[in-house]
């Protein structure tokens, strides 16, 4: 009996730009409904960095709070909610878990003692490093097809 040879797995991006085509010829209101295409524009260039994620055994909210905090001075739970997109309950139970994990610690608001400020620990900066790196070098390639060329 042969064995079978596995195939290579899907390219994301081409999947998107099919599923893309597919909904631009269906005469679909979402083709031209502005919400629509930038929520989809969005999906569509982070879901190739977040199934990168388990790499670095991090959830896409766990590093949504990382790169929020990365040279942050620390930030209020419901800010941070806010700029992770996130809804605050979500975010407490982020929180403890990546306080449980060493990773961010709660500190007073010397200003407002009502208010705490999350900032990354030593052991969530190093562990933000590497994943941000990624990032930008991720936000590089998507952007370098657009980049303007020197020259002829």
């Amino acid at each position: 009996m042969s064995k079978r040879r596995r195939e290579e797995p899907p390219n994301r991006a081409e999947q998107a730009a099919e599923r893309a085509s597919r909904i631009e010829k269906s005469g679909s209101f979402a083709e031209s409904y502005l919400s629509y295409l930038l929520a989809r524009a969005s999906h569509t260039v982070a879901s190739g960095f977040h199934a990168k994620l388990k790499t670095w055994k991090l959830t896409v909210p766990e590093y949504r709070v990382l790169f929020c905090l990365a040279g942050a001075d620390g930030l209020g739970v419901g800010d941070l909610a806010a700029m992770a997109i996130m809804a605050q309950p979500r975010m407490t139970k982020v929180l403890d878990r990546m306080e449980r994990q060493g990773l961010v610690g709660r500190h007073p608001d010397d200003s407002d003692r009502r208010r705490v400020l999350i900032h990354l620990t030593a052991l969530g900066r190093s562990r933000a490093a590497p994943v941000l790196r990624a990032a930008k070098v991720h936000e590089a390639r998507l952007l370098a097809p657009s980049a303007p060329r020197n020259g002829p």
